[in-house]
Parts: C-alpha cells; sequence; structure tokens
C-alpha cells in the first residue's frame, strides 16, 4: 500500500510539472501585440518573444544530466520549479530587460523538465512506460493548448493586463513546490546504484544520434506547420479567423495520437504503426496545396499525426534498453534537435519566398516526413529487439 502510495504521489507530480512546461510558453502570442507596444519593443524583439524559448530548450538541455547526476531524478525535479517560479514572476515584473531575463529562466526550468521527465518516466514506471509516457504528452498538449486559451479571457473577462494573465501561471508552480518537497525527500526508486551515464557515454553510438535526428526532423516539421498553417489556408481565400480556429484545431487533434502512440513506437509492429501516422501526414501536407476544402481536411489530418510524430520521438528516448542512459540520450536528441528544429519555419518561408509558393515549400515537408517513416520504423524496430533480447536473456 505504501509503494501505491508513492507510485500515485509521482504520477500527480509528473503530470502536474508537464502541465507547466508548455503554458507559460503559449500565453505569450496572444498578448503579444499589448506586450510589444507596453515593452516598446522592436519586431526582431518581438518576433524573440516566441523563438527564444525554442533555443532555450536547446540550450540548456545540457545542463539536466549533470544537475540529475549530482542530485537525482526527484530532486532534480524541485530544483527546476526554482527557475520556473522566478522566471514568471520576473517576466512580469518590469520592463523589456526582466520579461528577457524571465523568459531565459523560464527555458532553463522547461528544458531541464523537458529531459527529466522521461528519464524519471523510465526509471520509476520501467512497467508502464507507454502508458504513463501517453498521459505525459497529451498532458503537454493540453499545456500548449491551455496557454493560448487563457491568456484572452483573464484579460477580457478579469480586467487583467498581460503581466497578470502571464504571471498567473506562478500560482500552479507554487502549489507544485511542497509536493515536489515531499516527492523529493521519500527514498528514490529500484536503482542498480549506478549514477545515470554522462554525454560522453552516448555521442559514439548511432542509435543516440538517429532518435537526435528523428526528434530534429518531426520538430521542425511540426513547428513549420504551426508557423504557416494560417498563411497557407488564408492563400486559398479562407478568412484569418478560420485559420486561426483550424490551428486551433490542429493543435487540439494531435491528443489521441498524444496518447496511443507510445504503446507502438518501440512495439511489434512499429514500422507498420510509424508509416501509417507519417504516410498520413505526408499526403496531408500535399492536401495544403489543392485548394479552401482539401487545405482545410489536410490541417485537420496533419493535426490528428503531429500529437503522434512528437510522442513516438519520446518513446523513443525513454525506452532506452538502459534506464541510466535517458537521461544522457534525452539532453542529447532534445538538446540539439529542437536548435536544429529552430531551422523549420524559417527555411519554409524562405523558400516560399525564393519560390512565391506553397509548391516547393509543401514538397519539401512531404519528403521530410516521408524520410521520418524510414528513420522512425528502423529505430522502432531496433528498440524493440533489444527489449525482447533482453527479457529472454534475463
Amino acid at each position: 500500500m505504501r509503494r501505491f502510495g508513492a507510485g500515485a504521489l509521482m504520477i500527480v507530480g509528473v503530470i502536474a510539472v508537464a502541465a507547466l512546461l508548455r503554458a507559460p510558453i503559449t500565453a505569450v502570442p496572444p498578448a503579444l501585440a499589448e506586450i510589444t507596444a507596453d515593452l516598446q519593443l522592436s519586431a526582431a524583439a518581438a518576433g524573440a518573444t516566441t523563438s527564444l524559448p525554442l533555443v532555450c530548450f536547446g540550450v540548456f538541455a545540457f545542463l539536466a544530466p549533470l544537475l540529475i547526476a549530482r542530485h537525482g531524478l526527484e530532486r532534480t525535479a524541485l530544483l527546476l520549479l526554482v527557475p520556473l517560479l522566478l522566471g514568471l514572476l520576473l517576466r512580469s515584473a518590469a520592463g523589456a530587460a526582466a520579461f528577457f531575463l524571465g523568459a531565459v529562466l523560464l527555458g532553463v526550468g522547461i528544458a531541464v523538465g523537458n529531459v527529466l521527465l522521461p528519464a524519471l518516466i523510465r526509471a520509476r514506471f520501467a512497467g508502464q512506460v507507454a502508458v504513463v509516457m501517453g498521459v505525459y504528452v497529451s498532458t503537454l498538449q493540453l499545456s500548449g493548448a491551455a496557454g493560448s486559451a487563457l491568456t484572452v479571457p483573464l484579460q477580457e473577462v478579469l480586467g487583467w493586463s498581460w503581466r497578470g494573465a502571464l504571471a498567473v501561471w506562478a500560482v500552479p508552480v507554487l502549489a507544485l513546490l511542497p509536493l515536489w518537497f515531499v516527492i523529493a525527500r521519500r527514498p528514490g526508486g529500484p536503482a542498480s546504484g549506478r549514477l545515470p551515464v554522462g554525454l560522453g557515454h552516448v555521442v559514439g553510438r548511432r542509435m543516440p544520434w538517429a532518435i537526435t535526428l528523428f526528434l530534429a526532423l518531426q520538430a521542425g516539421v511540426f513547428y513549420a506547420l504551426l508557423t504557416w498553417i494560417p498563411a497557407q489556408l488564408t492563400s486559398h481565400g479562407i478568412s484569418a479567423h478560420a485559420a486561426g480556429l483550424a490551428l486551433g484545431a490542429f493543435s487540439l487533434l494531435g491528443l489521441p495520437g498524444a496518447f496511443i502512440s507510445p504503446q507502438f513506437a518501440t512495439g511489434r509492429h512499429a514500422r507498420a504503426y510509424i508509416a501509417g501516422a507519417y504516410g498520413l501526414q505526408a499526403l496531408a501536407t500535399l492536401l495544403l496545396l489543392v485548394g479552401p476544402t482539401a487545405a482545410l481536411i489536410g490541417t485537420l489530418i496533419c493535426g490528428l499525426t503531429q500529437g503522434a510524430g512528437f510522442s513516438i520521438a519520446l518513446t523513443f528516448i525513454a525506452d532506452q534498453p538502459d534506464p541510466h542512459d535517458v537521461p544522457a540520450v534525452s539532453a542529447l536528441a532534445q538538446g540539439i534537435g529542437y536548435l536544429a528544429a529552430a531551422a523549420g519555419p524559417v527555411a519554409l518561408g524562405l523558400l516560399h519566398e525564393a519560390s512565391d509558393g506553397w509548391l516547393w515549400p509543401d514538397a519539401l515537408l512531404a519528403v521530410t516526413v516521408l524520410v521520418l517513416v524510414a528513420l522512425g520504423g528502423a529505430i522502432g524496430s531496433r528498440l524493440h529487439r533489444a527489449h525482447a533480447f533482453e527479457r529472454i536473456t534475463r
């Protein structure tokens, strides 16, 4: 009963942290016009409010393995809440300098959380990785949607300024500190006594680099679609309002794929599942070219498949045969992967401008997605064989 209680407490803690890893970032764009005017930001600085978090996710991911090796998984989870809380408060406290310093602190906390939680799930829920990963990634999706959806109502219904609407996310972080203080003081979960390996132990292997490439490509496709779908829809004569609603549906439709994909990503039918999901996405990107109705259908199909892609990538990271490898593989894949993915929207925009249309940008997306079919199928099948061999040799 005590073990069940500890496990339940850990699940609650993981889900609660996951709920705070996207909302503080996605809460900014709906208030960006007011933030820009209030802080007197240039166009470049305003753009940095959305690009800076992605860069932070990459840069500060490499901090996580050092913290985990020094403090352990649970204590690192407690520590990441500190920069998260300070960043939220500082971002809304004063002028532009405080805003961007707060954004960097947020990036530190979220980057560590991105790396830590898959490692924590693999170490503490080894027998239920697929289920817990599904809940985790679904919570990330909901967190992103909640951040975007709540900013304007907080301003319009409650009459708050953008500062209050962004700072409100500090309240659940503050409420989480006592919970993780309790979890961090408990004895750790089952372990062999070995410390997690460092980056030096994984950079010489092909599998971590394959996972890194997979995450970079799938994240690049996701952020490119997220950035440019509204422009593609309006180019077909669809209103900006309808394009915005379609983009909201794009985000929410990822939930089913996010939840079920960990069950298949490294299972017996991994290759077939990944081929089906990404084959559908390749077709959907081409539908964006056809006309208004087809473009809307393509947007919805892309929404269904994008949640699966992110969930598959994180499951590849978490489901390493040796759980001690997970923090380093997670840091490598997410650190380099997010930095590379930041080029996706820029590359698509440049190609659109050079070709004066969407044919070549969407063709590039479709080809990239087909690369993900081959790469993801190979990774999933190999991890399945590794786990099967491990079960036989026990």
